[in-house]
């Protein structure tokens, strides 16, 4: 049987992650911190099994620890294991900025060592587009463009960035490895953070968006992208997993009709949202709440980028599943949990 180590597999890439590797027959061991809550994970393995949930989950072991102290885990990597590194912290604020270079840079440098040390098959690394140079607007990123500081990348990008870099140190110094670059990541997971506020917002008929465009990746896709690599020859390699290219108003638009709700109409312009972070930010000092708005999250809102695919789908003869089909799938879970 073969054997998968996965970090970070309680959240919600990891939670699909896991149900993939289990469909495929994989021997899984997961690292869970002892605080961790499964609530995500139990949600998405119930979609994947149904009643059979039970049972694929025999193949399935929780390994309580800490990415940090590798003595809490170091004992279930080995030659036979293919390691999935997934946990990350993803924050665009601010005042996250060294809980984000430790998780995402210390936290992917200890594991990159560990897996040196253990001799592991192979490291599967999610990394994101955060960490990828940016094109000339209208033209099409992919993994030749280098990043730049220049490009004023967030705290988050930064820390994605080198934690990539510990990825390809270890390998200059022996590692098998691949790291992958996800997009924005949609699926079903928990619909009250991240990409799944967008069908929550829809829901309750949020009448903004954003002039800026994006790509987006169905979760299923990146998933099975990370297993084919991971079972693949390829090594020392990387890539995007970008799916389709939309801006911000059509991908909330076909949200909206596939929930039979009205359209976003009101646009959110680059002054607006310079506005709308300095008011958020002014609300949170006044308030000694969180800034819901970040200045991060706003800018990037109103950027037009453009990533490709190209790598893949011709490396491996891979296929991207089509938004509308993807939209469909999510939204019929997001009911079905509403």
């Amino acid at each position: 049987m073969k054997i998968a180590f996965v970090t970070g597999g309680t959240g919600f890439l990891g939670s699909h992650l896991i149900c993939e590797l289990l469909r495929n027959n994989f021997q899984v061991k997961a690292l869970k911190r002892p605080e961790s809550s499964l609530n995500e994970f139990n949600y998405i393995s119930a979609l994947y099994f149904g009643q059979d949930n039970d049972n694929f989950k025999k193949n399935l072991n929780w390994i309580i620890g800490d990415i940090q102290k590798p003595t809490t885990y170091e004992e279930y990597i080995d030659q036979n294991t293919c390691v999935f590194h997934c946990a990350a912290l993803v924050s665009f604020n601010k005042k996250d900025k060294y809980r984000l270079f430790e998780s995402n840079i210390q936290g992917t440098a200890v594991i990159a060592d560990v897996c040196l040390y253990k001799k592991c098959l192979k490291l599967i690394y999610a990394s994101s587009t955060a960490a990828v140079g940016k094109a000339e607007e209208n033209e099409y990123t992919d993994e030749s463009n280098l990043w730049d500081e220049k490009d004023n990348p967030s705290n988050y990008s930064v820390s994605k960035y080198f934690a990539e870099l510990e990825v390809w140190r270890a390998i200059e110094e022996g590692l098998n490895a691949v790291i992958v670059n996800p997009s924005m990541i949609i699926g079903a997971g928990d619909f009250n953070k991240n990409t799944g506020k967008f069908f929550t917002n829809a829901q309750n008929n949020f009448p903004f968006y954003a002039t800026g465009s994006n790509a987006f990746v169905y979760v299923k896709d990146v998933v099975k992208a990370m297993i084919t690599l991971a079972l693949s020859d390829i090594k020392s390699e990387r890539f995007l997993l970008t799916g389709s290219n939309l801006s911000f108003k059509d991908f909330f638009d076909l949200i909206s009709k596939k929930l039979n709700k009205k359209k976003p109409t009101i646009k959110i312009n680059r002054a607006t949202s310079e506005l709308a972070w300095r008011v958020s930010s002014l609300l949170s000092i006044l308030t000694f709440s969180k800034n819901f708005i970040t200045k991060e999250a706003a800018q990037s809102s109103v950027k037009n980028v453009k990533y490709s695919s190209n790598k893949i789908e011709t490396t491996l003869g891979f296929e991207f599943t089509p938004i509308e089909k993807a939209l469909d799938e999510i939204v019929e879970a997001f009911k079905n949990k509403k």
